[in-house]
């Protein structure tokens, strides 16, 4: 069996005395296997390893598919949907949520963050938080999150040529690309091409006018090429529009920022271009048929005020014409909060369906 006479070593990890025996074997180098678990995250950390079976930070790319999910939510409400189907979308938001956590957790702990510290956090006790949260199960959560994702229909990436004919004939936006952006862009040739449609001029003329290549006029018009603002601005002109109701769309499709804060006659100017915009791209629709759309959310008068600027609506306004126009309601969420603040700061009252003041005047006088 060996000579098992002590030999006093630490643990590599936490340093506290071990009681080593010699004999057959390797020697001890941890505690128990909590040690070695520990020491081996802590490799990891400080060698840049990232846990598999997941890109770094996770927990980003979650919060994001949160935002898209309860954006749906928000639509299916104004639709009326059944029951049945607000329940359903309410647990997929939870399950996402569940996610969203375990992934925060795990982003923390890869940074060096330490189990008394997430305790503290989600303000429950530590065997609780490593119970849920530990190593594994998190790996294993969101593993089994990623190849359901992936199974869904509709999913699968396009194949090489099929990329490369799409880089062909679009000007790709710049890093920070998202779905917003695309529809933004979607509905930029939406609204061109009504415009152009409501025109007596062929391509071959508007291209005259406008200084354009009839084929590039064309390829913006059929929505195979994402345009320079100079070009949606010249297109607008001749068409006999105003562009400042398409630059909010195109400042989407480019993934730029939109200017912080702006005041308030500006920001409501910006609200009610874009809405003119998704009015547009939808083709002009009468009012009647919105009304009809917004299941009686919404009077003629009130979508004939926003839309021409007479009056800044309310959220619940702004999401039930969206909704009408077949447009989510979270791609404008960012301008009306906007307007939303510039009121606070003017007002310090929350914006309601009513014109732009000219003066600071409470309700009440």
């Amino acid at each position: 069996m060996g000579n098992t006479s002590p030999t006093p070593t630490t643990c590599l990890y936490c340093r506290a005395p071990l009681t080593q025996t010699t004999g057959p074997g390797r020697p001890r180098a941890y505690c128990d296997r909590r040690c070695q678990r520990r020491a081996q995250r802590r490799r990891r950390r400080e060698g840049g390893v990232r846990q598999p079976g997941h890109h770094f930070p996770a927990a980003l790319s979650i919060a994001q598919d949160l935002q898209a999910a309860v954006t749906r939510l928000l639509e299916l409400e104004h639709a009326h949907e059944d029951l049945a189907e607000l329940l359903a979308q309410v647990r997929r938001i939870s399950t996402e949520l569940d996610h969203y956590a375990a992934a925060a957790v795990n982003d923390a702990r890869s940074r060096g963050t330490d189990w008394d510290e997430v305790a503290r956090a989600a303000c429950q006790s530590r065997s609780t938080v490593r119970a849920r949260w530990g190593e594994a199960a998190v790996d294993r959560l969101l593993r089994n999150r990623a190849q359901e994702r992936s199974a869904r229909p509709g999913r699968a990436p396009a194949p090489p040529e099929a990329r490369h004919e799409i880089l062909a004939h679009v000007e790709v936006p710049a890093p920070g690309d998202t779905r917003t952006a695309r529809r933004a862009a979607r509905r930029i040739a939406s609204a061109l091409s009504f415009l152009h449609r409501h025109t007596p001029l062929p391509i071959k003329d508007v291209a005259e006018k406008t200084g354009l290549s009839p084929s590039y006029v064309s390829r913006i018009l059929s929505g195979e090429r994402l345009p320079t603002w100079t070009a949606v601005r010249l297109l607008a002109e001749t068409f006999g529009a105003d562009p400042a109701d398409l630059r909010p769309l195109w400042e989407a499709g480019q993934g730029l920022a939109r200017p912080t804060r702006p005041p308030l006659r500006e920001a409501a100017a910006r609200l009610a271009g874009a809405l003119r915009g998704v009015y547009l791209s939808a083709g002009c629709p009468p009012y009647e048929r919105i009304a009809q759309a917004s299941a009686g959310l919404l009077g003629i008068g009130t979508i004939e005020n926003v839309l021409t600027g007479r009056v800044v609506p309310s959220w619940e306004t702004t999401s039930a014409l969206l909704t009408a126009l077949h447009a989510p309601p979270g791609d404008l969420r960012g301008l009306w909060e906007d307007v939303d603040y510039a009121f606070l700061v003017r007002l310090m009252i929350p914006p309601y369906d009513g014109p732009l003041p000219d003066h600071i005047v409470h309700p009440d006088e």
